[in-house]
């Protein structure tokens, strides 16, 4: 696995044996920001079930502002920070040991807005389907910015609040990818 394009082009991400680790590939991260292109730059990205970091460090290689990463996991997230460390980007990234939900909710407390959410859960757990759901979670993001979702192919696709616009889906093997733009604030 490795960065695909920016000023981090080509170098290798270390990936810690951890049980449900499912980094996503190059071949379906290059089609995410192929489509996701101009949002990238200077944006905040929210990267949730972040594991190995691959694509919000995709993100801040290609020029976000800054990403949140959010993993449970305390050795994915020890390996993620050092990672963070040795790119020399700690003024951009936070890595946050903890859950997606307890996260969404510290972030709406603090009435943080991305521009960029990626949500890349196990595929055989059902969280990501009712943190989209939650009130706290489309306050997140703010108008104009994207649901990124990474699911499994075989997978029913993503029930959305009505303010998520479905622009872009695409399988790549056992991995299906859908990308939202936010239209406007819920009602």
């Amino acid at each position: 696995m490795r960065i695909i394009a920016g000023r981090f082009k080509g170098l290798r991400l270390p990936s810690p044996k951890s049980p449900g680790l499912r980094p996503t590939t190059d071949r379906a991260r290059e089609a995410m920001f192929n489509a996701i292109g101009p949002f990238v730059e200077g944006s905040r990205v929210l990267d949730l079930f972040a594991g190995t970091g691959a694509f919000g460090l995709e993100a801040i290689s290609r020029g976000a502002a800054s990403v949140l990463f959010v993993e449970k996991d305390r050795k994915t997230v020890l390996a993620l920070s050092e990672t963070v460390k040795s790119l020399g980007v700690e003024q951009q990234a936070v890595v946050m040991c903890t859950t997606a939900y307890r996260a969404l909710v510290k972030s709406a407390s603090r009435e943080a807005e991305f521009r960029i959410i990626f949500v890349d859960p196990p595929y055989q757990d059902d969280v990501a389907r009712k943190l989209i759901l939650d009130p706290f979670f489309s306050s997140l993001l703010e108008v104009g910015g994207l649901l990124i979702v990474e699911r499994g192919s075989r997978t029913p696709a993503y029930e959305v609040p009505q303010e998520l616009v479905r622009f872009f889906e695409r399988r790549y093997g056992d991995t299906a990818v859908e990308i939202f733009r936010k239209e406007s604030n819920a009602n």
